[in-house]
């Protein structure tokens, strides 16, 4: 019987073009390319800056030079002495499609302007030059790369994370890469977009095997990362110059910090015993010949933790675990230990991971890469 998939023709479509080149199911020889995500109205952005002189030592040479400096980048600026409550920070208001920021720095006696995250001397004019460019395209908060919760604000990732929460209903396993994606039900506030790197790896659509992994009742969140790590790609929130955020698929090599295939529950402050009692409390374990899915299927049963296999890493070692036999002689010990020592063997390692509901379940993978397998704290 096949598989309950709520699936219209008009959420294959968006899907499609997203990954780009694939052929719809229901429509063979139908190609689509990539979306476009550049809004009709691109915001236009007014960058001003405001420089305090000092309070205990103004340096009104300094303010002169600056002055000068500002009108060459062509960026209005006022030199002004502090009021009361003023504080150095980058405000932002938008009206309509037009964004106006406001850079309020420091004079300091030295001549250098100095703001919440950064300072410029004079002879830093490129490095100025660059930053207002990041503001002009970013607004106030800037390019995303390299900050936390991926350039968004706190409140912009809560929500993020809450569509992220929900648990894919329907099963995936069996389905072709379309209908799988199309299966979570990803919030439609985030488009999906592939890069080119990340289309070639998954490979032509005629080449491109089904999904195995059925992730139903795992968050979103996780459930995608752990679909698109069949195919040796990730994703991750990039939010656009217009302050948008789409969902970017990317390579290992191109991607900045992925979303995590599970949480470390550690980072989140929670219990591993409370979560996985089970598997950590020590039980009389013996393995005699058991293949490792014979085993693991065990540990499942015992435990009552969902035990997710990293295929990808299996298909780079050349392991087949109907395969592979193991044994474990008959102690007293925590499935947590026993499973470490059996897949330890194996170069592979089992951590308890989180999903975005705080469900848990052991991730068997290679020992990790820490660029590519971020445990981000949420």
């Amino acid at each position: 019987m096949l598989p309950r998939v709520r699936i219209s023709i008009s959420c294959l479509l968006v899907i499609a073009t997203a990954i780009g080149s694939i052929l719809l199911p229901a429509s063979p020889g139908i190609s689509l390319f990539a979306q476009d995500f550049t809004s009709d109205e691109p915001l236009h952005t007014d960058v001003k800056f405001e420089l305090l002189l000092s309070r205990e030592r103004t340096n009104g040479l300094a303010g002169q030079q600056w002055a000068e400096i500002f009108r060459e980048l062509n960026v209005p600026v006022r030199v002004r002495q502090p009021l009361f409550n003023d504080k150095s920070g980058i405000e932002q208001q938008t009206f309509g499609t037009t964004r106006r920021v406001t850079a309020t720095g420091l004079l300091d006696h030295g001549g250098d302007i100095v703001f919440p995250d950064r300072r410029f001397s004079r002879n830093e004019v490129a490095k100025l030059r660059e930053w207002i460019e990041e503001l002009k395209t970013y607004g106030a908060q800037g390019a995303p790369t390299g900050q936390p919760l991926w350039g968004m604000t706190q409140a912009e990732f809560d929500v993020l994370h809450a569509a992220m929460q929900k648990p894919v209903e329907t099963a995936t396993r069996d389905l072709d890469l379309t209908a799988a994606i199309v299966a979570l039900e990803l919030p439609e506030k985030y488009p999906l977009k592939f890069s080119e790197a990340a289309k070639a790896q998954i490979g032509p659509v005629d080449e491109i095997a089904a999904v195995k992994n059925d992730v139903t009742g795992f968050a979103k969140g996780t459930a995608f990362a752990l679909l698109l790590r069949e195919y040796g790609v990730a994703f991750a929130p990039k939010r656009l110059p217009d302050e948008s955020v789409i969902l970017h698929v990317e390579t290992a090599d191109e991607i900045d910090r992925a979303w995590p295939i599970g949480w470390d529950p550690d980072s989140l402050g929670l219990s591993r015993l409370q979560l996985a009692r089970d598997f950590f409390l020590p039980t009389a374990i013996e393995i005699d010949k058991m293949t490792m899915t014979q085993m693991l299927d065990e540990c499942r049963e015992t435990t009552k933790l969902p035990v997710l296999i990293d295929g990808l890493a299996l298909d780079s070692l050349n392991y087949d675990f109907n395969r592979i036999v193991v044994d474990y002689p008959r102690r007293r010990t925590s499935w947590s230990l026993a499973l470490r020592t059996l897949v330890g063997k194996l170069q592979l390692s089992q951590e308890l991971r989180v999903d975005e509901n705080n469900k848990p379940f052991v991730w068997i993978t290679r020992f990790q890469n820490d660029r590519t397998e971020a445990t981000s704290q949420r």
